[in-house]
């Protein structure tokens, strides 16, 4: 006699296997380019199967850092927009000031709450902080990625709904850059934070095109947002484009 639980079971890993087969069946596929065959741009280069050297194990991205202009600002805008939490933010003296924000990991659907305490505890054991460092520079005028390219090109985020997100980002007045669905264009604020409003002086035309092409069915369905200091955030839904080989 079969599990009562099989059925349940059977569906549960059905429906897994067809969410992988839909993120795969895309008609924007980009050719695996092999050994010696002349370059076609696009081409994907699959990733490498081997492990990671022994030396790495545990190793695991923390966090990134942000500087910022207004301390409260950022952290009320960050819980605000995306939940995340403050763990601490340590006054070092009256105008510097380091904080780290983040979520829960206790888990992704509200059943993992954990209290301040304990998120500072798991703190060099999280994954996904951000830090942020506010220095009161008189008249600091902090550059960001929508203005002059720079090494932080986003900070990545991954909502069930994007579209949601968006409605709720432009109730509180988000700086939107990009709605989902909104086809992508290679101008604006993309080219000044990522230095193609300068790419026609060494790039042709038709790279340009290519290029732009190839970003379309990539950040159609994303949602573009900054944050209070133009710091620019690419919000993706759980089933991103995944390019097929």
């Amino acid at each position: 006699m079969p599990h009562k639980n099989f059925t349940f079971l059977t569906l549960l890993v059905t429906l897994q296997c067809l969410a992988q087969a839909w993120a795969c069946a895309t008609p924007h596929e980009y050719a695996k380019r092999a050994e010696g065959e002349e370059v076609e741009y696009p081409w994907a280069e699959p990733g490498d199967e081997a492990p990671s050297d022994p030396t790495t194990v545990a190793y695991f991205m923390n966090h990134i850092s942000i500087n910022v202009r207004d301390m409260t600002e950022s952290i009320n805008w960050y819980r605000e927009a995306f939940g995340f939490r403050l763990l601490f933010n340590l006054h070092v003296s009256e105008n510097f000031a380091i904080a780290y924000i983040g979520h829960a990991h206790g888990g992704r659907n509200g059943s993992g709450y954990q209290t301040s305490e304990e998120m500072n505890r798991e703190k060099n054991n999280g994954e996904g902080l951000i830090e942020l460092i506010e220095l009161k520079y008189p008249n600091w005028d902090l550059p960001s990625g929508l203005r002059v390219p720079n090494t932080l090109s986003h900070i990545g985020m991954v909502v069930p709904n994007s579209t949601v997100t968006h409605e709720r980002l432009k109730a509180m007045g988000a700086n939107i850059l990009k709605a989902p669905g909104e086809v992508f264009v290679l101008n604006g604020w993309f080219s000044l934070g990522t230095g193609f409003d300068q790419a026609g002086d060494f790039l042709s035309p038709e790279e340009i095109d290519l290029i732009t092409e190839s970003l379309i069915p990539i950040n159609t369905p994303t949602l573009y947002t900054a944050d209070p200091d133009g710091n620019v955030i690419e919000v993706q839904n759980q089933e991103a484009f995944i390019p097929s080989y």
